[in-house]
């Protein structure tokens, strides 16, 4: 997704690493040295549960956000904290179109011009349309543990998968349903712009934190 931002302001000279977890084994701030070496800054994208789970770990001390927040102090300018509220999921969810292209395009009859064929039935248009948010961040689990962004995404995925194939067996559906490991492939298929970025303001965040160094 932050390369999709860059694509969006038109940032050509600026390059963006990714790299996943940290190694238990590392230390934080350790970790964010090391980059530093390499990079002008650092940005750390965390999921953000729900309010309640989110509040449970801002009491901790010891919490990741916490130590995060504490180094971000500490190297003002260098180090931001950008927080996926209600989990990455909510940023895949500003685009429910790209989401149903993403598997529709593995159809041969979806291969070209998904979003436009998408766009211009008043069937498909009406499904996507159940499922699209204006705010992905009000999304929420009502208490820990509870059905959030990531089960909304999963349920959308499943009747996508059965509107592109109403005979799909089950144990199908349940293999090609969108899980965690999909999402950089999802990703490709979201369109970023003015009317999708205005849905998730965590997402927002991103796009002026990346804007600074253009």
């Amino acid at each position: 997704m932050a390369n999709k931002l860059t694509e969006y302001l038109k940032l050509e000279a600026i390059s963006i690493d990714t790299t996943g977890k940290r190694k238990p084994s590392i230390q934080l701030r350790k970790a964010i040295d090391n980059y530093l070496k390499r990079n002008d800054c650092v940005i750390i994208i965390l999921d953000r549960d729900g309010p309640r789970a989110h509040q449970h770990r801002l009491q901790n001390p010891n919490s990741i956000i916490n130590q995060i927040k504490q180094i971000v102090n500490e190297l003002p300018g260098r180090v931001f904290l950008v927080e996926a509220v209600q989990e990455l999921e909510a940023w895949l969810l500003i685009d429910c179109i790209g989401i149903f292209c993403y598997y529709a395009s593995k159809r041969a009859q979806y291969r070209e011009h998904c979003r436009k064929k998408v766009s211009e039935s008043r069937s498909l248009k009406r499904f996507v349309n159940r499922y699209q948010k204006d705010n992905t961040e009000k999304i929420v689990e009502s208490e820990i543990g509870s059905k959030g962004v990531k089960e909304h995404l999963i349920d959308f995925s499943k009747k996508i998968l059965l509107v592109l194939n109403s005979n799909m067996p089950l144990k199908n559906v349940n293999r090609e349903k969108y899980s965690p490991v999909r999402s950089p492939e999802v990703a490709e298929y979201i369109e970023i712009n003015r009317e999708t970025l205005r849905r998730n303001n965590s997402l927002k965040k991103l796009c002026n934190v990346i804007a600074r160094f253009q």
